[in-house]
Parts: C-alpha cells; structure tokens; sequence
C-alpha cells in the first residue's frame, strides 16, 4: 500500500470499508511499526505493522485502521482497540477550560490472509460504572474465503491469493501427483488475478506503476512459497507472459490511441491526449502517474 497510487489505495477502501470514495480523494498512509521481544530470551523479535489510512474529502477526514494476520491471534481486537486509541489521541480535540475532551476512533479491519477460526467481528465489550457498557467492533475479512473474481474492488490484496493452496501443498507429503493437481489449480488463480489486473487497469483503478508492482511481488511470493517443489517448477506459472498478454496489451493499445492522433509518445504526450479526449484529471493521475498541477499545466 505504501507503494501503490492514490487511486488503487482509495480503491482498496471502497472495496473493504464498503465506501463509495471518489478516485481521486486524497489520501494519506502511514504505517506504524513495533518491534517485540521475545518473553523468554528477551531478544527482538518480529515486527508487528499496522497500516493507518487517512482520506481528506468535503471539509473532513475519514481514518482507517488495518491490520493483516496469518495465523489466528486470540488478542487481535484488544490489539487493534490499543492502536486506535493512540491514532486518535494524535488528533485530540480539548475544550478551552479543559473540561471537555473528544477523539475520534478510526474505522478498524482485519485482514486474514488464510483460512481462521474467527467470526466476521471480533469484539470488545467495554464495561463503565454502573453497568454500562459499550461493544468495540472490528470487522475481520477472509480473504481465501472469497473467490478471485469477488476480490476485483480489492486488487492491492490479489498477491496473496496465491497462499490459497499452501496448506493442502503441506498435507500433500511426497504424493507428486498431488502436487501436480495443485501446481494447475494455482496457474487458474493466477489466470483470474492477472484478468483481475487488466481489467483494474482498464477502469483506471490501477496504474501501470501499480499492475508492475503487484506482478512482482506475486512473482517473488511464488518462488518464496513453491520454489521448493519441483511439480510447482514444472508446471511453471509463467506470471510474466500472463502479465504481458493482460496489462501491457491494454497499455500499448492506449499509447497507440495516443500517436494516432498525431501527440507522439511520452507519458505527457499520453496525458494531453487523454485530456484532449476529455477524460478526468483523476483518470489522468491515476495513469500516467502525473501529479494534478502537472497534467493543469499541459
């Protein structure tokens, strides 16, 4: 998310917050780090990373917490409850005397990237004096829950579908034809998230920037994952060619539309065509990358 564009991010949360941003909001991330120490040996051990962000539309903004697990954590929520608390004591708002004080929690999700024993809430009940109580709710989303095609509003996540048959490859053993059977299963997930891509490309959620990036790190997951097995080398997902015969091709279509209107090429070029053929300055942004007063002053 740090490295993706405005609109892919705006995009992600329409897509999990079940928000109906325009592309062009602007957005602001920030990714918080902790590290912990191991209790036993006292060494540093994992870092623990959240992802807040941040929304600016109408005279408002809206904040979003996430957070991605892949094993079950049994304190997520008061984990993700201690975080918001911090996020919105930053942006305090103190009456003069001092007698009033007002923060706003951001909207929390948790993202499971494998199968969890979870319900779709994980909740907190915050008990005051005299028995009131109020219920802290974060919604937890499945991600291997979902088909490929019902995650096209989310398409920042897509790499991670390729831990979809991580498990059953574990359970597999030495059984080769096994391996063979899941090797073909994943090369179809694949096929759906590379059309997922052309298709975020097309409607500009995605930018060429953004398509490379997420082809990449699907690429380096896959060998992470399944270099180890020689069915899975063999089968060979080939994620290059499927990327170049989904993305690109809509690109290089573009970038001919472009010189057949005698502009030339360039990412400029590009822009002045698009803006020529009275597309939005958002649609603009989103793919050629061009900051605002770039594509004003053309």
């Amino acid at each position: 998310m740090t490295e993706a564009s405005p609109p892919a991010v705006v995009h992600l949360i329409n897509g999990l917050f079940k928000k109906n941003y325009p592309l062009d909001t602007p957005v602001k991330i920030e990714p918080n780090e902790s590290i912990r120490k191991n209790p036993k040996s006292g060494k540093l051990g994992k870092i623990v990373s959240d992802i807040v962000v941040t929304l600016f539309c109408e005279n408002k903004k809206d904040t979003y917490l996430i957070e991605a697990q892949i094993d079950d954590d049994m304190e997520m929520s008061l984990r993700v409850f201690n975080y918001s608390i911090s996020i919105a004591l930053k942006d305090k708002y103190i009456s003069d005397n001092g007698s009033y004080m007002r923060i706003e929690m951001p909207a929390p999700a948790v993202i499971y990237w494998e199968t969890s024993k979870t319900e779709d809430f994980l909740t907190i009940e915050v008990v005051f004096p005299g028995e009131r109580s109020v219920l802290y709710k974060v919604s937890a989303f499945k991600m291997l829950e979902h088909k490929v095609s019902e995650l096209e509003h989310m398409a920042l996540l897509l790499p991670f579908y390729i831990l979809k048959i991580r498990e059953e490859l574990k359970r597999s053993g030495e059984d080769s034809k096994k391996r063979k059977a899941l090797a073909k299963r994943l090369t179809g997930y694949v096929a759906e998230i590379c059309d997922v891509f052309r298709k975020s490309h097309e409607n500009f959620y995605l930018s060429e920037k953004d398509a490379l990036m997420l082809q990449e790190r699907m690429s380096v997951m896959h060998t992470e994952l399944y270099g180890k097995y020689k069915e899975l080398t063999e089968e060979n997902m080939t994620l290059k060619q499927m990327y170049n015969s989904s993305i690109l091709k809509a690109y290089d279509r573009d970038i001919a539309k472009a010189e057949a209107k005698g502009i030339g090429q360039g990412t400029s070029q590009v822009a002045k065509a698009m803006k020529a053929a009275g597309e939005t300055v958002s649609k603009i942004m989103n793919y050629t990358g061009l900051s605002r007063r770039k594509i004003a002053a053309l």
